[in-house]
């Protein structure tokens, strides 16, 4: 990229915080007193994906961050397991604007966050504390069931924390060993949403990301090792450069 190309890019990317971090503030306030005059099973769709899909909104005209998505006819007509690789926070909102209503797994940290935690916690995400693996993982497993027999979708991101693109970490097992304990397929998801917006930079640059959804992968009749390798084997094997 020119000096110039590169300057508008920064100037994008600072625009896109000033706008994203008002529209958080703003939204997330509205949502603390809101959500309570929403049914529980619409929460997910109010309060979540309205969120990400003007998110993603401003990052596309403001960043030039476009995508397209591959594979939609591929979604189950049933809530099951979504296991997606993690690059940066764009696939995060992508996949709520896909799945909803929806149970997310995430860090118990992200609770924290003035506004966004509040905000959050108003649609019950299953919130692990990473740090303990086993009780993380006996968490992950029973609450994700008890999600998914509400007809919620649980998605997860088994690498855990973001890696850079175009890489694909290792998986943990919670996705499988969910997955067989409930009895539903994982669906698996790649990106290349790292190469755009990626997780250990500031700077956006814009482009087209390509998200490609798979079939489902049958759980039943499978170990968890199994399972997750061969979640893991389609991810690496499917993903856009």
């Amino acid at each position: 990229m020119t000096r110039i190309t590169i300057l508008l890019c920064w100037l994008r990317t600072i625009l896109f915080y000033m706008v994203w971090i008002l529209w958080t503030f703003l939204w997330c306030s509205f949502v603390i007193f809101a959500v309570y005059f929403v049914p529980k099973y619409k929460r997910h769709a109010f309060v979540i994906r309205t969120y990400c899909t003007v998110s993603l909104f401003f990052s596309k005209t403001i960043c030039g961050i476009t995508w397209r998505v591959e594979g939609e006819e591929n979604i189950p007509d049933k809530p099951c397991v979504v296991a997606s690789n993690h690059q940066s926070p764009w696939e995060t909102f992508l996949v709520q604007i896909l799945f909803t209503p929806q149970s997310t797994v995430i860090k118990k940290e992200l609770l924290a966050i003035p506004f966004f935690g509040w905000a959050y916690k108003k649609v019950n995400p299953i919130a692990i504390d990473r740090k303990d693996g086993r009780s993380a993982l006996q968490q992950v497993i029973e609450k994700g069931k008890t999600a998914l027999e509400d007809k919620h979708w649980v998605a997860i991101f088994p690498e855990g924390t973001r890696k850079r693109w175009p890489e694909v970490g290792y998986f943990t097992r919670g996705t499988a060993s969910l997955a067989t304990y409930a009895g539903v397929p994982v669906l698996p998801v790649a990106h290349n949403a790292g190469r755009y917006w990626p997780s250990h930079k500031w700077l956006k640059t814009p482009g087209e990301i390509v998200v490609r959804i798979g079939p489902a992968i049958e759980s039943k009749g499978k170990e968890v090792p199994e399972l997750t390798d061969e979640i893991r084997d389609w991810v690496v094997t499917n993903k856009p450069y």
